[in-house]
C-alpha cells in the first residue's frame, strides 16, 4: 500500500466512525426534542456512512476481512441509536 493509498483509507475510515458519531447524535437530539429534521439529518448521516463503506470497498486496497468488518459494523451501527434510545425510555418510565 503507497502512501496514497493510507492517506484515502485512513480518510474514509474517518469518516465512517464520523458519520456513526452523528447518526446517534442526531437521532437523539430528533427523538428527545420531537424534531423529525434532526431524526432525518441522523439518517442521512446512516446513509452517508454506508456510501462511505461502498467507498471503502470499491476504492481502497484492504483485504477482504477488514472490507466484511466494515459492512457489518455499519449493519449493526443502524439499530444501535434505536436500541439504546428504548433502552433509555425504558429506564425513566420505572
Amino acid at each position: 500500500m503507497n502512501a496514497q493509498a493510507v492517506l484515502s483509507t485512513a480518510l474514509l475510515l474517518g469518516l465512517f466512525v464520523i458519520f456513526a458519531g452523528f447518526y446517534a447524535l442526531l437521532y437523539a437530539a430528533g427523538r428527545m426534542r420531537g424534531n423529525s429534521l434532526l431524526t432525518a439529518a441522523g439518517y442521512l448521516c446512516y446513509a452517508s456512512q454506508i456510501l462511505t463503506v461502498v467507498l471503502l470497498w470499491l476504492s481502497t486496497p484492504l483485504g477482504l476481512p477488514w472490507k466484511i468488518l466494515m459492512g457489518a459494523t455499519a449493519a449493526v451501527c443502524s439499530f444501535i441509536p434505536k436500541l439504546s434510545w428504548r433502552y433509555i425510555q425504558s429506564l425513566h418510565e420505572i
